[in-house]
């Protein structure tokens, strides 16, 4: 999916091991920036600041497919993937894109709407349909 690297917030990390964020039950949206965001430490949380407008584009971003998640012993990994969906916005106007946000819709305290990872993007829209594919490895793999 990413162009870039990818971050994982301290805040995931610790709702996911306080059992607040569930990968399989909880609604994570995609949420499209024209700047990157500082830090990922601290409570990073869904806002409508910096995210991009576009026609095309709705604030708040867009739902991912159901989310899975899978562990193979044989290679001793765990993996968080969506059932396959690409995320498309369809005929995204020009826009300055930086940033993608991936956030769980669900939480809401004891911070609302959770940045669970946020990737490097290079490629700006340009009024044509704008994709973002998670790679083979799915959202994060774990090993």
């Amino acid at each position: 999916m990413a162009e870039g690297d990818a971050t994982v917030t301290n805040i995931f990390k610790t709702y996911v091991l306080e059992g607040r964020i569930n990968c399989e039950t909880d609604s994570f949206k995609m949420a499209l920036y024209s700047t990157a965001l500082n830090s990922p430490d601290g409570s990073p949380a869904y806002t409508a600041t910096n995210e991009i407008v576009a026609s095309g584009y709705t604030a708040t971003g867009q739902s991912i497919g159901t989310c899975v998640v899978t562990q193979d012993d044989t290679n001793n990994w765990a993996k968080w993937d969506d059932d396959g969906t690409d995320v498309t916005w369809t005929s995204l106007a020009t826009a300055t894109i930086l940033e993608a946000r991936l956030y769980d819709d669900s939480v809401t305290t004891p911070t609302a709407d959770p940045v669970c990872v946020m990737w490097a993007i290079a490629t700006n829209s340009n009024g044509g349909n704008y994709t973002l594919t998670f790679g083979a490895n799915g959202i994060m793999t774990l090993g």
